[in-house]
């Protein structure tokens, strides 16, 4: 019985780490980090390799094994849920948005951004097709503004949107 519950509780963590360096290679790459994801990478797949070695091994002295397997699963991803979420309160502030929205009609949703303080560019430009359409286009200052602007979009017919990190834009 010790066996096991040294062996669960080492499967346990194991699988806890293996969530959180995967989630944590998973941003690295979404960042555009890719160096510090080949290195994680290898670690991440050390980690699983060990856990799933251990449980493959002594699966045949007791299945329950399995259960600390998938508990440490769950529990790794309820952590990294958290400390996903205290990444993103972090970060609220610090991320800039670039937004594009073509539309046609939604004549009130110029007026609408412009009582929450949106700072856009507005023209009607003709497209190829000959239809005519507004185009608003501006930068959000940070997560919050972003939500905030898919809000007032929402259940309008007939809308391009647009929204990219900021850093990704370049100007010609």
């Amino acid at each position: 019985m010790e066996a096991l519950l040294i062996s669960g509780v080492i499967v346990f963590l194991g699988r806890i780490l293996q969530d959180i360096v995967f989630n944590f290679k998973i941003e690295m790459f979404n960042r555009g980090k890719l160096s510090g994801v080949f290195g994680i990478n290898f670690i991440e797949s050390i980690i699983g390799m060990t856990v799933i070695a251990m449980v493959v091994g002594y699966i045949d002295d007791d299945p329950r094994l399995l259960l600390f397997l998938g508990l440490g699963s769950s529990v790794g991803g309820m952590i990294v849920i958290q400390i996903r979420t205290l990444m993103n309160r972090r970060l609220e502030g610090q991320r800039r948005y670039y937004a594009r929205v073509s539309y046609v009609g939604n004549e009130d949703l110029v007026e609408i951004l412009k009582n929450d303080e949106f700072i856009f560019t507005v023209e009607t430009r003709e497209f190829i097709d000959g239809m005519k359409r507004t185009i608003i286009e501006g930068s959000l200052e940070n997560r919050a503004r972003k939500e905030l602007f898919k809000e007032h979009l929402k259940g309008r017919p007939d809308k391009l949107v647009t929204i990219i990190p900021a850093s990704e834009v370049y100007w010609v």
